[in-house]
C-alpha cells in the first residue's frame, strides 16, 4: 500500500501538475531562447522584450534631491530621495489612495491631481521619477506612453497619453517650468535601487526579480542586441524590461489550464498564472478540490475541502507554517495523513514555481554570460511579499539556484533586498538619465 507522499506524487503526476514535469535546464533555454525572439521583434515571442531606454552608466549623483512617485496597485506614494555618501535618504513621503482606486476619473482629473501632489515639492526639485507599475511603452525621451490600467484603478481615456508630457504641461500652467520625467516600471526600479544602495560590492551585472502578486525581471542588455531599438542609442548596455509573465514554456497541468481558461485573459500569461501569488492559492485550492472528488483523503476531510469556497496562498502558507494552528487547512484536515498529504501538495507546487523562477534567473545569465567568476558575482535584486514571506518558496529557490545555476552552469549569484528600492531606483532612473 503506497503511503501518503506516494499516493500524492502518483496524484499530481495523473494530472501533469508533479514538479518532476518542469525541467530547469529545458525551461532556462526555453527562456533564452525566448528572449532572443523577442529583443529581435519576432512577433511569435512570448516575453515581449521592452527597451526603457534607460541605462547604469555612469555614478548616480550626490546630493540632488530628486522627487519620486511610486503608482502601483491601490496605493500612490510621493516623496522626495537624496543619495548621501552615508546612505540615501527618503524624506517628505507622503502615501495617499491611487487616483482612480476609489472612483472613476478621468485622464485630465488623473493628471490635475497627480500634478497638485507634485507642486509642492518643485521648490526642491525639478527633477521627477515615476515608477508606473502598469502597462507602458517606454519612448526614447524617457517618457511612458499608456497601454493598460488594471481594474482595480478606473481611469477614462487613457489610451495613448503620455506621462510625462502631460504632467509637465499641467505643471508648468501651474508655474511650475520645466520640470523633467523620466518614467519606468517596478522592476526596472528594484534593479536600480540595487545599484544605488549596493555601491560598496562589485557585482557582475544585475538582474531585478518582483515575485509577489504577480511575477516580472528584467536585466541590462548589450546594444548589438538591441534589433527593436531604431532610436541612436549611444550609451553602453540598456535595461530591458522582460515582462516575463507571459512565457509560455513551462508545462502545465490540468489545474493550470482550468485557471487560465477562467480567467479574464485566457491563453496570456501562463507563466504567471503557473507561480505568481495572485494565482497560486487557486491552483492549490483545484488541486485539493480535485484531490477530495477523487477520495485522496479521509471522508470527512473531503467533505470539507469541497465546501471551501477558495483559497488564497497566504492561507496555504500558513498552514504549511503551523500545520496544527488554527488556520482554514489546518482546521479541515480530519486525520494525520490528511495533514500530510495536503502539505504536500502544496510543497510540491511550491516546488514546481521554484523550479521555473530559477528557469527564468538562469536563462537570464546565459543570455547575459554574467556571474562566471567566483568573487564577481551577479546581483539580483528582489522585491516581492511571496519572495521574502512565503514559508516554503525562497528556501526552494535558493536550493534549486545552487544546485542548477551555480552547480552545472557554473555561474555565480547572489540575491540582495534593498530597503525601499522602488523610490530609491526611481530615483537613481531620473539621476542617471537626465
Amino acid at each position: 500500500m503506497p503511503n501518503a507522499v506516494e499516493r500524492v506524487e502518483e496524484f499530481l503526476k495523473a494530472y501533469g501538475m508533479d514538479p518532476s514535469f518542469t525541467d530547469v535546464d529545458a525551461c532556462a533555454r526555453a527562456f533564452q531562447r525566448d528572449m532572443e525572439r523577442g529583443l529581435q521583434g519576432a512577433k511569435d515571442a512570448w516575453m515581449m522584450m521592452l527597451p526603457t531606454y534607460l541605462s547604469l552608466e555612469g555614478e548616480v549623483p550626490e546630493e540632488e534631491p530628486t522627487i519620486v512617485i511610486d503608482a502601483g496597485g491601490t496605493n500612490f506614494r510621493i516623496g522626495l530621495v537624496t543619495v548621501h555618501p552615508e546612505g540615501t535618504e527618503v524624506e517628505d513621503l507622503s502615501v495617499f489612495p491611487m487616483p482612480g482606486s476609489q472612483s472613476a476619473i478621468t485622464w485630465a482629473e488623473f493628471i490635475e491631481q497627480v500634478s497638485d501632489a507634485i507642486l509642492p515639492l518643485t521648490d526642491r526639485s525639478r527633477r521627477v521619477g515615476l515608477c508606473f507599475s502598469y502597462a507602458a511603452e517606454s519612448l526614447p525621451n524617457r517618457d511612458g506612453r499608456v497601454l493598460g490600467i488594471a481594474k482595480q484603478v478606473r481611469i477614462v481615456g487613457f489610451e495613448g497619453m503620455e506621462l510625462g508630457r502631460d504632467l509637465s504641461a499641467a505643471l508648468e500652467a501651474k508655474g511650475a517650468a520645466g520640470v523633467r520625467f523620466v518614467v519606468l516600471n517596478d522592476t526596472v526600479a528594484a534593479l536600480l535601487g540595487g545599484v544605488a544602495e549596493l555601491r560598496d560590492e562589485v557585482f557582475d551585472g544585475y538582474v531585478g526579480l518582483i515575485y509577489g502578486t504577480g511575477v516580472n525581471t528584467c536585466y541590462a542588455e548589450r546594444p548589438e542586441r538591441l534589433k527593436r531599438v531604431t532610436t541612436p542609442w549611444e550609451k553602453g548596455d540598456m535595461l530591458v524590461n522582460m515582462e516575463s509573465a507571459r512565457f509560455d514554456g513551462g508545462c502545465q497541468g490540468e489545474f493550470d489550464r482550468q485557471l487560465d481558461q477562467a480567467s479574464v485573459d485566457p491563453g496570456m500569461c501562463h507563466y504567471e498564472k503557473m507561480v505568481s501569488g495572485r494565482y497560486q492559492g487557486e491552483v492549490v485550492y483545484r488541486t485539493l478540490r480535485q484531490g477530495a472528488m477523487d477520495g485522496l483523503f479521509t471522508p470527512g476531510s473531503s467533505q470539507r475541502l469541497l465546501e471551501l469556497d477558495g483559497l488564497t496562498m497566504v492561507q496555504a502558507d500558513a498552514f504549511c507554517a503551523r500545520p496544527y494552528g488554527n488556520g482554514v487547512l489546518a482546521g479541515i484536515c480530519q486525520e494525520e495523513e490528511d495533514r500530510e498529504m495536503v502539505y504536500t501538495i502544496i510543497d510540491r507546487l511550491v516546488e514546481r514555481s521554484a523550479r521555473l523562477v530559477c528557469a527564468n534567473l538562469a536563462g537570464i545569465l546565459l543570455q547575459t554570460g554574467a556571474g562566471m567568476r567566483i568573487h564577481r558575482p551577479a546581483c539580483i535584486v528582489a522585491e516581492g511579499s511571496t519572495f521574502y514571506k512565503g514559508h516554503l518558496f525562497r528556501g526552494k529557490l535558493e536550493r534549486l539556484c545552487a544546485e542548477y545555476i551555480t552547480g552545472r552552469l557554473g555561474r555565480y549569484y547572489a540575491f540582495r533586498q534593498v530597503a525601499d528600492a522602488n523610490l530609491i531606483g526611481t530615483a537613481a532612473a531620473a539621476l542617471l538619465n537626465p
